[in-house]
């Protein structure tokens, strides 16, 4: 060990070790003397090299910075503000599907599943709002100048919240005089139920309007709150009993029963009330049910039975305003009077409908499409096919669904029941609503007078 030591420290061992050390250097130095352009290169390379190295930390750094101060002001705002919950179901109408449709659905069911919007219908304006430009006048500058008056003040007695954001008025707590009312939070259009829009709808038949662009008109009025076929059904109920009045199917009957008068049960419906009007019918269906049933079986008695069958689809719609039950019980008495009545059929299956018997719904809607032709009943093949694609996307068959669906929505975008009226129409309407109450005994008694229901002119 001590002879390993002393021959690597020995003098000739560090020599040679000097040596070989002085030959690298001297190599380096010919390389350095040699290399003039290489040695140049390689300085500017690290140099760039370096300087990128250095941008780069710079912008990490101040990226790092500017997020630090983002989320400092969203901590801020977040201590500063509360936001409240709302319900966004609070605006859906009764005849929204309960269809929800997602990034899978195909292309059918997409729009089977979004809410049934009013279509924009490119048909003309209503040549009725057209003529009503000649027929109804302002009214004078006294009266108006009195409503103005009586809202005033009516608005003085309610002190309400100013939501005018240009007057940057706020709400003050300690004052408890103040009150917010709801209604102003949205817009609302003054919409009705069906029920408080007959008076309307005998005011536009006894001005000979036609009954798709009344059905136009009541569609938009009630704002989804009935269906298509519901509006449908009532307008021609509405027209099938003033006939009835007109065409002195109740006069023979007024002989020997205690009925009211036409005019009288006409007004009362006209008023919300079908109550007389259904007295009528059914004194008029009693009747002929117990003339038919002295016949001996064949085709005159199977005619009675087929009016008196029309008769109680009449009756069924016009108790459908008020009692779906009584409602229910006439479209099944019109199903057994004559079984191949197909509107009967499909008013007997939107009772079942909106009393939530599923089960018999459905049966019933499918016997209208079996026995229904599309071109002869596309009405009630429409109706049928729109409720049954809720029922078939609840039991999972979406394909079915979307196309029941969209060939209801084709038939109710044709017929333009679904469009929108302008601003102009509505002013019209309005009009027609505010001299209703004033007017309506006048209209009704026309329409009687001259035993038609389109001969009345303001």
């Amino acid at each position: 060990m001590l002879e390993q030591i002393i021959t690597i420290t020995s003098s000739d061992y560090f020599k040679l070790i000097v040596h070989d050390f002085y030959e690298v250097l001297d190599l380096f130095k010919n390389y350095l003397n040699e290399a003039n352009s290489l040695r140049l290169i390689s300085i500017v390379l690290i140099a760039a090299a370096l300087s990128v190295f250095l941008l780069m930390i710079i912008v990490l750094y101040v990226k790092s910075i500017a997020a630090f101060l983002k989320n400092e002001n969203k901590t801020q705002n977040n201590d500063t503000f509360e936001y409240e919950e709302y319900d966004d179901n609070e605006t859906e109408d009764e005849n929204l599907t309960p269809f929800d449709a997602d990034e899978d659905t195909p292309e059918l069911e997409k729009e089977l599943a979004q809410e049934l919007n009013l279509p924009q219908n490119n048909q003309s304006t209503f040549e009725f709002f057209e003529n009503e430009k000649t027929e109804l006048k302002e009214e004078p500058k006294e009266n108006i100048a009195k409503q103005n008056k009586s809202k005033e003040q009516e608005n003085k007695k309610v002190n309400l919240i100013d939501l005018d954001w240009k007057k940057g008025k706020k709400f003050d707590e300690s004052d408890d005089n103040t009150k917010l009312d709801p209604s102003l939070l949205k817009y609302q259009q003054a919409n009705k139920s069906l029920a408080d829009l007959i008076a309307l709808i005998i005011d536009m038949i006894g001005r000979g309007v036609d009954e798709l662009k009344i059905a136009q008109t009541i569609m938009f009025r009630s704002q989804g709150q009935n269906s298509e076929d519901d509006i449908l059904q009532t307008l021609t109920a509405i027209k099938e009993f003033i006939s009835l009045c007109v065409t002195g199917k109740f006069k023979k009957l007024k002989q020997t029963r205690n009925l009211p008068d036409e005019d009288e049960a006409l007004f009362h419906l006209a008023m919300g009330d079908s109550s007389l009007a259904l007295t009528l019918i059914e004194a008029l269906m009693d009747e002929n049910i117990e003339y038919a049933s002295t016949l001996p079986a064949g085709d005159k008695r199977d005619k009675i039975f087929a009016n008196t069958s029309g008769y109680a689809i009449t009756f069924g719609t016009l108790a459908a305003l008020s009692d779906k039950v009584l409602a229910t019980g006439s479209f099944e008495l019109a199903v057994e009077l004559s079984p191949q009545n197909i509107n009967a059929w499909g008013r007997l299956a939107d009772m079942y409908h909106l009393l939530e018997n599923e089960k018999k719904a459905v049966w019933a809607y499918n016997k209208v499409l079996d026995m229904a032709d599309e071109e002869l009943s596309p009405q009630l093949v429409a109706n049928a096919r729109k409720i049954l694609s809720q029922y078939y996307y609840a039991q999972g068959n979406s394909l079915q669904a979307a196309k029941f669906y969209t060939l209801s929505k084709q038939y109710y975008d044709s017929i333009g029941i679904n469009r929108r009226l302008d601003k102009k129409e509505m002013e019209i309407i309005e009009l027609i609503e505010s001299k209703q109450k004033g007017d309506l005994e006048n209209i009704i008694a026309k329409i009687l007078a001259k035993g038609e229901t389109n001969v009345y002119t303001a």
